[in-house]
């Protein structure tokens, strides 16, 4: 039995608890090697009030993506994958868009989000279809020969979870082992990962597993997923404890004698592979990466209808926590950033939501180019607001509880800009497009295009 977390590390999970009417939440916290405390709080199912523990299984969304690119990085210490050689390589009638765009696509630039496919439509009629339009994942990567690529490869972040399936496909075709019985031989065995599960029945199925909930006006209102997933597996169809992640989470900072990978392999994953404008944050390979002060944070978040997660480490100081509640929406990102602060010297996050420190970039917005940007943006999911405001630039957003939130926008690079500030928004990234005459039509928010009207 793990000891239970500090007053201290109770309060504040109690407090995030109580501000966004979670059900229930689980938290585990790793030091020196070892899970040191590992608690649940609240409820994992309401109507029968049966309490969250440890060892409940959630859908950990993704989460899964650094578990898929630990694979990847498995077979590129076999020699069997090379990060820099064209996907199509070893998946040959692999097409995205056409044959040149195809060529600049390799494993690590699926890895670090940056093959320019963003959001392409195909997850969201996975989940809206009552039968699914795909046969497997070789079917689904085959579909990609249509889509509408939102930038050329290299050219900006657009966070792409078919580019994730496409890796999920390498991984089963190169290896010659089915994905999900990769994951479970590969990765959750060595690490004794004993309650974690590759399809969404086998989460269903666990004796302690939770119940999913969204916000409703009479409170939480159960929601269900997708009774199969499995095409995106390696996007975030894993389930898992947080039992089960601290384990992970150990064997992901052990530069030694890690079960799972040599230690370059474990730094190249948790280094900037897509950096973010010049601020020193960005996106390894499967793990988001930041600076506060002098720490590395690797972390990941991940979501779906009825669940929140994140999984944070700081691998300089063998510090992890990770988080998994049952209601979508819910910020379970600040939740384990106050967490990991009680465990260092220098916080890394900032209490005041009005007050965050200024983001550090020397990118200075070229005379004049503010006044392009400002516009309402809208895509099938969203529209986003972009007020100009003397020489800045804000966006208005809707927030999971409801409403707008409204950001400032700094620049950090050529037509990129990030959120300075606002609870949901601050480290947001907004990237504007330019049509062939050099005029901005669209911006990309966490992977979707958003259109100018």
């Amino acid at each position: 039995m793990n000891p239970k977390l500090s007053d201290q590390q109770s309060n504040i999970i109690e407090k995030a608890i109580l501000t966004e009417g979670i059900p229930g939440v689980a938290v585990a916290i790793v030091s020196g090697g070892e899970t040191i405390s590992a608690q649940g709080y609240g409820y994992r199912n309401l109507n029968e009030h049966l309490p969250m523990t440890p060892e409940t299984v959630t859908p950990i969304c993704s989460l899964t993506k650094s578990m898929t690119g630990t694979a990847i990085m498995q077979l590129v210490e076999q020699g069997k994958i090379s990060l820099d050689e064209p996907v199509q390589t070893y998946l040959p009638k692999l097409m995205i868009s056409d044959p040149a765009t195809t060529r600049k696509i390799t494993p690590r630039v699926l890895l670090s989000h940056k093959s320019g496919m963003g959001r392409t439509g195909h997850q969201t009629a996975m989940w809206t279809e009552k039968v699914s339009p795909y046969k497997d994942r070789a079917d689904l990567v085959s579909r990609l020969a249509d889509i509408r690529m939102q930038t050329p490869p290299n050219t900006a972040w657009s966070y792409c979870n078919e580019g994730f399936v496409t890796l999920g496909h390498l991984v089963e075709t190169v290896s010659g082992v089915p994905l999900e019985e990769y994951f479970e031989t590969r990765i959750f065995q060595p690490v004794n990962m004993n309650d974690t599960y590759t399809t969404f029945d086998g989460w269903r199925g666990a004796t302690d597993r939770d119940w999913l909930y969204e916000r409703g006006d009479a409170g939480p209102s159960e929601v269900f997923l997708a009774a199969n997933y499995s095409i995106y597996l390696s996007t975030g169809g894993i389930s898992s404890s947080v039992i089960d992640l601290a384990r992970y989470q150990i064997a992901s900072m052990d530069y030694v004698n890690s079960p799972l990978l040599r230690a370059g392999s474990l730094e190249q994953m948790q280094s900037i592979s897509m950096p973010f404008g010049d601020t020193g944050t960005g996106y390894g390979m499967g793990w988001q990466v930041r600076w506060a002060g002098n720490l590395k944070v690797v972390s990941h978040g991940g979501a779906l209808s009825g669940v929140a997660t994140h999984s944070l480490m700081v691998p300089s100081e063998g510090i992890g926590v990770v988080a998994l509640a049952n209601l979508g929406g819910a910020n379970v990102s600040l939740l384990v950033q106050q967490l990991a602060s009680t465990l260092l010297d220098e916080p890394i996050f900032y209490s005041d939501p009005q007050n965050y420190p200024p983001i550090d970039t020397r990118y200075v917005v070229p005379d004049g180019s503010m006044s392009e940007y400002p516009g309402v943006y809208r895509s099938d999911e969203a529209t986003i607001e972009i007020k100009g405001r003397n020489s800045s630039i804000s966006f208005v957003h809707s927030v999971p509880e409801g409403g707008t939130e409204e950001a400032n926008l700094v620049g950090i690079g050529e037509d990129l800009f990030m959120a300075e500030d606002g609870v949901r928004s601050q480290g947001t990234l907004a990237f504007f497009v330019r049509n062939n005459g050099g005029e901005v039509n669209s911006v990309l928010v966490g992977g979707q295009q958003h259109w100018l009207q």
